[in-house]
């Protein structure tokens, strides 16, 4: 009964993302890490000044609700200040997203405090990492000039599970990690379970994290409350973080007020 619950409670995760949007993306790569190609949306400055660092954002389902939903905000004047010096790399599946994403934001196995992925299409999450830190990161550095000690990552719902996977690896890849209505429940708070944090951590981050007030029967709401107090029990001395609950809000209808915060941060 149990696996039967947590399987509707996945799929009612992965069928509420949003549908496919139908702007064109800015390029596809293939990754040999994932042995999988993704369509990449690129949304730079205008007027770049070629004396000044870009801040790089990635933001995974850049072809789903909540990529859309960034992308439509990003031209609003109020993010102008975030906008002129950042620029956006969205990353979307190319297929059926329900089981790729699953594949990529997923970890269901640890053995010895590393991801063990169950199958080709579940829980390869280290491998989507990877090709997010040495195949697309390096492809953006050089192509554009950019500050690679102020990455960001986004992610929302599975997204959002990634996002704390990439803050748990305690490495410097990411410095702003940002996630909505974080899917930690999945198999059965793994997650806790990978976590390399630790007290004396070099590595500095800023997190934010959110869920909807309405985000009560999908798990949502019960696993960033739990994440918020094990970040204060823990209250790791490099990490500064923020967790809003967004009232009368939904796992969808929370995301637009989430981007409007992180769009307004310096």
């Amino acid at each position: 009964m149990k696996s039967l619950c947590s399987l509707l409670l996945l799929s009612c995760v992965l069928f509420s993302c949003g549908q496919r949007t139908s702007s064109p993306p800015t390029r596809i790569i293939y990754s040999k890490k994932v042995k999988d190609s993704f369509e990449i949306y690129i949304n730079a400055p205008q007027n770049i000044d070629t004396n000044k660092k870009l801040s790089a954002f990635y933001y995974m389902d850049a072809n789903l609700g909540s990529g859309k939903k960034l992308r439509e905000l990003l031209p609003n004047p109020e993010f102008s200040d975030k906008v002129n010096k950042t620029i956006f790399i969205g990353i979307g599946h190319i297929g059926d997203f329900h089981v790729l994403r699953r594949r990529d934001f997923i970890l269901p196995e640890i053995n010895n405090g590393d991801t063990a992925g169950a199958s080709v299409t579940y829980g390869q999450i280290e491998n989507f990492y990877q090709f997010l830190k040495t195949e697309l990161i390096p492809m953006i550095d050089s192509t554009y000039k950019t500050n690679s000690t102020n990455n960001s990552i986004l992610g929302h719902s599975l997204g959002g599970l990634f996002a704390f996977y990439c803050l748990f690896k305690n490495e410097p890849l990411f410095r702003n990690i940002y996630a909505l209505s974080p899917s930690l429940w999945i198999d059965n708070y793994s997650i806790y379970r990978f976590n390399h944090l630790t007290q004396d951590s070099l590595n500095k981050k800023n997190l934010y994290f959110s869920c909807g007030g309405l985000e009560i029967f999908n798990r949502i709401k019960t696993g960033t409350n739990e994440m918020d107090r094990f970040l204060q029990k823990q209250n790791y001395p490099g990490i500064s973080y923020k967790y809003e609950i967004h009232s009368g809000k939904t796992h969808n209808s929370q995301v637009e007020n989430s981007l409007d915060f992180i769009l307004r941060q310096k």
